[in-house]
Order: structure tokens, then C-alpha cells, then sequence
């Protein structure tokens, strides 16, 4: 059951959150919040991670926060990249390329996933 709630916020919730993290054009503004987005996420995450590193796979809290958090960082890193492509090519076809782009790049986390599953048992 748990896999498939993850399943389900991985492939359902990642690509929802790029869309709206690029839902704005490719903006100065939108570039400040991005890279502000992404390392909020990216410090928080990583603050879980190492700097309560005992509690690291001990408490399902810390360790689901802390994931989430650095997913997060990934995705605004996916989206700053969209925006930048975007900012080169204004054009359609890249708005298209970098919207499925980023909503498959926002699922990456979960092979990994499944992979160290399938190698742990």
C-alpha cells in the first residue's frame, strides 16, 4: 500500500508541481523565485539529512520530510532549467518539449526508489 500512495504522489504530484513552478513565463522574477524555491528545499532537506542524522531512517517523519524536501530542490532545478530553455526559444514546440521533459524528469526519484527495492529484497 505504501508503494502505491508513492506511486500515486511521485506520478501524479511531481508533475503537477513542475507545472506550477513554470506556470510563468521566463521572467526575472520567476528566476529569483525558482532559484529561491529550490534552495529552501535543498537546505531544508539537506538540514534533515545531516543535521539530525540520527534520526535519519530511525523517525518516518524527519526521513519523509527530509525526502520530500530534496525531491523538491530536484524539481525546482528541473524548473529553472525549463525556464532557461525557455528563455532562449520563446517558441511553442519548446514550451511543449520542456513541459513533458520536466514532468518525466520529476519522476526520476522513484526508479531509484524501486530500484534499491528491488536490490535490498
Amino acid at each position: 500500500m505504501t508503494y502505491i500512495v508513492l506511486f500515486a504522489l511521485v506520478f501524479i504530484g511531481g508533475p503537477l508541481a513542475f507545472r506550477a513552478l513554470t506556470a510563468s513565463g521566463p521572467s526575472p522574477r520567476a528566476f529569483r523565485r525558482l532559484a529561491l524555491f529550490t534552495a529552501l528545499c535543498a537546505a531544508t532537506g539537506l538540514t534533515l539529512r545531516y543535521g539530525m542524522a540520527e534520526l535519519w531512517g530511525q523517525n518516518l517523519l524527519v526521513t519523509g520530510a527530509g525526502m520530500a524536501f530534496i525531491w523538491g530542490g530536484w524539481i525546482g532545478v528541473l524548473a529553472y532549467g525549463a525556464q532557461a530553455l525557455r528563455r532562449v526559444d520563446p517558441g511553442l514546440r519548446m514550451r511543449r518539449w520542456t513541459a513533458v521533459m520536466g514532468a518525466v524528469g520529476t519522476t526520476v526519484p522513484w526508479f531509484g526508489l524501486a530500484s534499491a527495492s528491488m536490490i535490498a529484497g
